[in-house]
C-alpha cells in the first residue's frame, strides 16, 4: 500500500506541489512563531539568567526586574550575616534619558553588577576588553542597537550622552537584547551609579549566592521579618518576569494566534488534496477491498501520503525557518532554535496533517466492494 500511495501522490504533480508549499509554509511559520516566541521569553530575562545567583532580594512588592527600586546598604549587611549566605552582590538596573548624536533623545537601561570571579558581565562574544568598562563613563552597546544610537558599525571610541553625561563605546556585545527594545548599556558600578544619579553604596538589587541551596528556604523565612525586602529564588524570579511581559503583554498570545492560523491554512489546503486524491481512486480501493483488504490497510493509502507530506514539508519547512532567522537577526529579533522548539513544531505539523487526512480517512472506510461492480 505504501508504494501505491507514494506513486498516486508523485503522479500528479499539481496536487502534489499545492500539498507541499501548504505544509512547508504551515511547518515554517509553526517554526518561527514558536522560535519567536521561545526569543522573547529569553530577552524578558536575560539579565536574570546571566548575572545568576540563587536568590535575588528585591524591594517589596516589585515583581518584575524592569519596575527597579532604590535599595540601601541594610539589607546587604544584613544577608551577610545569615550563615547559608556566601556572597551578595549589588546590582545596579535603571532607566535612563541618552541623546545621540544626532540630537534626538531616547531611552536605555542602565546595567551594572558587583564582579564574581569566572563570570563576565556583559557576557557571550564581546568586541572590545571588558575591563575598559572600568574606565570613567564607559559602556557597552549592543550591536543590534547600533542604528537605534545612530553609532557606525565600529563604535567603539564614539560618544554620545546619558543623562546629560558625555559616555564613550568601550565595548560592543552581540544579540544582547531587552523585551522592551530599549538598549542595554553595561558598565561598572561606579559609572552606573554616576549615570543614575545614586550615592556610594545604593543598589536596586542584592544578588546572594549560598553556601548550600538547600538552606534557601530557610534564609528566606530568616528575611520575612523586613518589611522592605522580598527574596526570590532565581528560577521563580526570572519566571515572574518572563510570565509579565509575555504572558501579560499579549505577545505570547498573538505568536500563538499567528502560528495556529498558518497550521489552519495549511491543514485545509492539504486536506482538499487528500480528499481528492481519495475520491479520484475509489475505485482501486473498492477493487482491493473485494480481493480481501483489510478497512486499516486501505486507511494506509491515506496516512502513507500524509507521512510523505508531513516529512517533506517539515523539512522544507525547517530550511526556510533557517533562513528566515538569519534574516530576522538582521532585523533585530531572535529566533530560537532549539531542541524543544524543533520537536514542538513538528509535532503540531504531524497533527495538522493527521487532522487534515479525518475526511479522506472517511471517504476510504466507507467504500463499498460493490462499487467494482457497478
Amino acid at each position: 500500500m505504501r508504494r501505491i500511495a507514494i506513486r498516486s501522490i508523485l503522479f500528479d504533480r499539481g496536487k502534489l506541489i499545492a500539498s507541499l508549499l501548504g505544509v512547508a509554509l504551515a511547518s515554517t511559520l509553526g517554526f518561527v512563531q514558536i522560535g519567536l516566541y521561545e526569543g522573547f521569553v529569553r530577552s524578558s530575562s536575560t539579565v536574570i539568567d546571566n548575572v545568576g545567583g540563587d536568590i535575588w532580594a528585591t524591594p517589596r512588592g516589585v515583581n518584575v526586574i524592569d519596575y527597579s527600586q532604590i535599595v540601601s546598604a541594610g539589607p546587604r549587611s544584613l544577608l551577610l550575616s545569615h550563615p547559608c549566605v556566601a556572597d551578595v552582590r549589588g546590582l545596579l538596573y535603571g532607566f535612563s534619558f541618552i541623546q545621540r548624536p544626532g540630537g534626538t533623545r531616547s531611552t536605555a537601561i542602565v546595567v551594572a553588577v558587583e564582579p564574581r570571579p569566572g563570570q563576565q558581565i556583559p557576557w557571550g562574544e564581546v568586541v572590545g576588553d571588558v575591563a575598559d568598562l572600568n574606565q570613567p563613563l564607559r559602556v557597552s552597546v549592543d550591536r543590534t542597537d547600533l542604528v537605534k544610537l545612530e553609532l557606525p558599525s565600529d563604535p567603539i571610541g564614539r560618544n554620545f550622552e546619558v543623562n546629560s553625561l558625555r559616555v564613550t563605546v568601550g565595548a560592543v556585545t552581540e544579540g544582547i537584547r531587552s523585551f522592551t527594545l530599549n538598549p542595554y548599556l553595561f558598565t561598572s558600578m561606579t559609572n552606573g551609579r554616576r549615570l543614575l544619579g545614586l550615592s556610594e553604596n545604593e543598589v536596586m538589587y542584592y544578588v546572594v549566592d549560598l553556601v548550600d541551596r538547600r538552606c534557601g528556604p530557610d534564609l528566606v523565612q530568616w528575611m520575612k521579618r523586613q518589611p522592605d525586602i522580598e527574596l526570590w529564588d532565581t528560577a521563580t524570579w526570572s519566571r515572574a518576569t518572563e510570565d509579565y511581559w509575555v504572558g501579560s503583554s499579549g505577545a505570547g498570545a498573538a505568536l500563538a494566534f499567528s502560528a495556529i492560523l498558518g497550521l489552519f491554512v495549511g491543514g485545509v489546503i492539504v486536506g482538499q488534496t487528500l480528499y481528492s486524491m481519495a475520491k479520484e481512486h475509489l475505485l482501486e480501493l473498492a477493487t482491493l477491498k473485494a480481493v480481501g483488504a483489510r478497512p486499516m490497510e486501505l486507511a494506509g493509502f491515506v496516512l502513507w501520503q500524509v507521512a510523505f507530506l508531513a516529512a517533506v514539508g517539515v523539512v522544507s519547512g525547517f530550511v526556510l525557518a533557517l533562513i528566515l532567522r538569519h534574516v530576522l537577526a538582521r532585523l533585530g529579533l531572535s529566533v530560537v532554535v532549539s531542541p524543544g522548539t524543533v520537536g514542538l513544531s513538528i509535532v503540531a505539523t504531524l497533527v495538522m496533517c493527521l487532522l487534515a487526512s479525518i475526511a479522506s480517512l472517511s471517504a476510504v472506510f466507507k467504500v463499498e466492494a460493490a462499487k467494482v461492480l457497478r
